[in-house]
């Protein structure tokens, strides 16, 4: 799993009102592809301080969008707007810092960045420290640290930082050893689809680890893991399935078939 460099969200991140008209105007060009007239409109309106402006320049700058691609002005216009508190630069500033687009690779700022932003609550930003700390090279491993940011990234729903934080419990990487811990993180990341969670679950309801053994179960994770396409778990599932009895298999069957059902309908709803 890599980092969540989330360089570039959407230019148009949300409308400011004094300038609602004029960013606007500048929305509707970009939209129908005038892309030379969007850049302009929103220059002018980032020479008048407009922050939403001054981000979707140096967005337009860092993608090449209705001007030259221009890696050190994108980066310096990020720089001054990260330095403003706007979070979406910070993470993008910290971005461009590992990539070392505009500005020599420095992952030691990299880190200092998405900190900042972390510390507002933005959960990329968090993910990032948690992996960051763990598996960055170039900087110093801390398990403790890397628990607490995945955890924070994780305890706001990121499926991701639930998957790495269940793993550290059940490891006992930079927190106790807790195997209910690690199997309730592992739940929540699998119940949203995240396949490595899933085969997990399968795992500790098939050895009894952090939750009450049930094969049934174990096959019904493994199975949905499996659709998921997660290697090894196609392997597993047919390697219990040798020990199950017919209406056991049946019923896993089922289970896993209702729980796609019920997923792709509350994800259809919007919810």
């Amino acid at each position: 799993m890599f980092l969540k460099i989330i360089l570039l969200l959407s230019p148009l991140i949300f409308l400011s009102p004094a300038f609602s008209g004029e960013l606007s105007d500048a929305k509707k060009a970009y939209e129908r592809n005038d892309v030379i007239t969007a850049f302009y409109a929103y220059e002018k309106l980032a020479e008048q301080g407009n922050i939403v402006a001054q981000n979707n320049v140096a967005y337009m700058y860092y993608n090449g969008i209705g001007i030259p691609q221009d890696y050190k002005k994108a980066f310096t216009l990020y720089q001054e707007l990260a330095e403003e508190g706007l979070v979406a630069a910070q993470n993008t500033l910290a971005a461009m810092y590992i990539q070392g687009h505009g500005v020599v690779k420095n992952y030691t700022k990299a880190l200092r960045w998405y900190k900042k932003s972390a510390e507002q609550g933005d959960v990329e930003a968090q993910f990032n420290l948690g992996y960051m700390y763990k598996k960055e090279p170039n900087i110093i491993q801390n398990y403790e640290q890397s628990a607490y940011w995945y955890g924070k990234a994780a305890k706001q729903g990121d499926a991701d930082s639930q998957v790495n934080f269940a793993f550290m419990h059940y490891a006992g990487q930079g927190l106790m050893k807790n195997n209910e811990l690690a199997f309730y993180w592992y739940k929540a990341s699998a119940e949203q689809g995240n396949a490595k969670a899933q085969y997990n679950v399968g795992v500790m309801y098939h050895e009894g680890e952090g939750i009450m053994l049930n094969v049934v179960e174990a096959h019904k994770w493994f199975n949905l893991s499996a659709k998921n396409k997660f290697n090894g778990s196609v392997r597993q599932r047919d390697k219990i399935e040798k020990n199950m009895t017919a209406p056991q298999i049946e019923l896993a069957r089922r289970l896993a078939k209702e729980w796609i059902e019920s997923f792709f309908k509350y994800s259809s709803s919007g919810k």
